[in-house]
């Protein structure tokens, strides 16, 4: 204690006075600067509080200034001893901005662990207010929402439940190997990965993450070379150890470039082996990446020609392999494209993310839950994982909404009262459940329809449907099943995630495949009610943007009156002519309305040709007619008026 001085041994003696006891002090030297350092064991009130049960570690900096390498110390002292909290520090500072400075510094990492920043003026100042320090924990543990942490995480620090498929995946690469990982986004698929690049390089292995929502901007060429230049900069070769650009520019030799860069990189790097891992492999795979090249098949078939035949030559000597990440396994399901043998079909078993059970559920609450002063019981854990079918950002989500529901004092005992309350509040959320269900099926949206649409028709209730095209694509459905949306029971489906089901049918009502006719009646009148509100108040908005009130009047009055009628309506508000119980203004006098103010309003809201606005409105007008509702309706005709109001709701929507 005698490298402390009086005033850091006085804030000491206040610490160890308030719920803290003291096991140690150490000395921390860094390069040009010196921190002093004290271990505080919580006391019982702490450990319920803040769910803190190891040492904390304290870092004094005796410097005017407060620096980030003040964060160094920490570190230092975390190295040095295993029984601290990973998830808090304390760093008290000469510094009287030390809080503003730290807030300011952490604020762009989510995945930060917990500083609590005192000045020794403010400490000194408070030492005979017994609530002070608890207090200033209750700040920063308690305001931070853990649960609504979204981005991928590099740490493992807040990361739960997958420790054992991180090793498999592991294993299977250090045995020589090749791996796939799927399942839809938001399921933690991109933390597993930089969970198994932590745990490679701790067995000397040298893996490379690589992001193919950017790679498939490159031709399959220059995609190898800039795989085989960050390996190379990773291991810290010289650039001429190996192949330039230039060099993989002649496609004859690619495949030599790339081996002997791979065979140079694993000899020189001191690693074992080396491990490619692909991730949103989507971008890179034919028929669903964004690149005419890779979508046609061509770069694809190139690019995994030469991954393969560089596996196979490695292969006995556990050299390389790769790890495929995304949606689902159709990259290695189709068996050729365009009549070229797939390379890397049926190279491996493909592995889905699994859902969270129930034990990791209450580990994630339980920890994170308990840093936030939110104790979650048993009950309100089976039924996260029974409403959200154990989808991980789901969950988390909910239990976010949990802790911004939370007004009193914490600890907070999270009932199923209090749950249910806060479950009703997320679904009905466009920023809640809402939006989250349509980031987790935006995959499908955009790769994968097919998949979605049998989704939809699970979701209506078109059961025949879904049978019908699970006989024909029983994939797909082994898909559904394995991201864990759908389940089967003898031989029916259900929806794992009842909410996803509500979500789906509220946006696919009009999505049933064979509808009777009075069904096919209903949906037509329902959709033309629908849309006429919406397209009155786009039209009076664009004739009155591009006319004024007077001459936007005039230009209605003439759709809807004869000439001999106009004069009495002249006087008559722009407004009150779109009103429907006042004014005779149909959907066939805002189609009128429309085509006639083509050009000067309209052509930038409906695709831009007065055409096809005049065809799909006409077969809508005609539906309006009664020997149209008396006749039967058929399936193509149904199908027409369904294709012309999905076109005129989305430019609706879309204004």
């Amino acid at each position: 204690m005698d490298f402390f001085d009086a005033e850091e041994l006085e804030i000491i003696e206040y610490l160890a006075s308030r719920d803290w006891f003291v096991t140690s002090t150490k000395r921390i030297l860094l390069p040009s600067s010196e921190y002093k350092g004290i271990l505080l064991k919580p006391s019982p009130f702490i450990q319920q509080a803040f769910n803190l049960h190891r040492e904390v570690a304290v870092a004094f900096s005796p410097y005017q200034v407060f620096e980030p390498r003040a964060f160094e110390a920490l570190d230092g002292f975390n190295k040095l001893d295993l029984r601290l909290e990973d998830i808090c520090s304390v760093i008290i500072s000469r510094d009287n901005d030390v809080g503003a400075k730290v807030t300011n510094i952490l604020k762009t990492n989510s995945e930060s662990r917990v500083i609590v920043a005192f000045s020794y003026v403010e400490l000194y100042l408070n030492r005979r207010n017994p609530d002070f320090v608890i207090d200033r924990f209750r700040e920063k543990f308690y305001s931070r929402d853990l649960f609504g942490i979204q981005e991928p995480l590099k740490k493992d620090l807040y990361f739960f439940g997958r420790s054992d498929l991180i090793q498999v995946l592991a294993n299977r690469h250090l045995n020589g190997e090749n791996s796939g990982l799927f399942g839809l986004r938001k399921t933690g698929k991109t933390s597993i990965l930089f969970g198994v690049e932590r745990t490679l390089d701790k067995k000397k292995s040298l893996s490379l993450y690589i992001d193919c929502e950017t790679l498939h901007l490159k031709r399959w060429n220059t995609a190898l070379f800039a795989i085989s230049d960050e390996l190379r900069s990773k291991a810290r070769l010289k650039l001429s150890e190996t192949h330039s650009l230039e060099e993989y520019q002649n496609t004859e030799f690619v495949s030599d470039h790339f081996l002997s860069d791979l065979s140079q990189i694993a000899r020189k790097s001191g690693k074992k082996n080396i491990l490619l891992i692909f991730d949103e492999i989507e971008n890179i795979t034919f028929g669903t990446s964004a690149s005419i090249e890779w979508k046609s098949g061509g770069d694809f078939l190139r690019f995994w020609q030469v991954l393969r035949s560089t596996f196979q030559r490695f292969k006995g000597g556990n050299v390389f392999t790769y790890l495929i990440a995304g949606t689902n396994p159709r990259c290695v399901e189709v068996p050729t494209i365009d009549g070229v043998d797939n390379p890397i079909f049926a190279q491996f078993s493909a592995t889905y993310i699994p859902p969270f059970t129930f034990a990791n559920t209450r580990e994630m609450t339980d920890r994170l839950g308990g840093y936030m002063g939110l104790v979650f019981d048993g009950t309100v854990c089976a039924k996260l994982v029974e409403d959200f079918g154990g989808h991980p950002l789901l969950m988390r989500q909910m239990a976010s909404v949990i802790h911004n529901s939370v007004s009193g004092s914490r600890p907070f005992d999270v009932t199923s009262k209090f749950y249910d309350k806060a479950r009703l509040r997320f679904a009905d959320d466009e920023h809640g459940f809402v939006k989250y269900a349509g980031m987790v099926l935006e995959v499908l949206s955009n790769w994968y329809p097919e998949e979605l649409e049998m989704l939809k028709l699970l979701a209506v209730g078109d059961i025949q449907s879904f049978r019908d095209l699970a006989a024909d694509l029983p994939e797909f459905v082994s898909h559904l099943i394995n991201y864990g949306i759908i389940e089967r029971h003898d031989g029916d489906y259900f929806f794992k995630i009842d909410l996803l089901r509500t979500y789906l049918a509220n946006r696919s009502k009009y999505a049933k495949l064979n509808p009777s006719q009075d069904e096919r009646k209903e949906e037509i009148g329902a959709r033309r009610n629908a849309i006429e509100p919406k397209l009155r108040n786009i039209v009076r908005r664009q004739l009155r943007a591009r006319f004024g009130d007077d001459l936007a009047r005039e230009k209605t009055l003439k759709v809807l009156y004869k000439p001999e009628e106009i004069a009495k309506h002249r006087t008559t508000a722009l407004k009150e002519l779109y009103d429907p119980n006042r004014h005779k203004i149909y959907l066939s006098s805002l189609f009128t309305l429309i085509q006639k103010n083509w050009d000067d309003c309209f052509a930038n809201t409906f695709g831009g040709n007065v055409e096809i606005f005049k065809a799909k409105t006409a077969l809508l007008n005609f539906y309006r007619k009664p020997d149209a509702h008396a006749a039967e309706i058929s399936d193509a005709d149904f199908q027409s008026f369904r294709g012309a109001m999905s076109w005129l709701e989305q430019h609706v929507d879309e204004y």
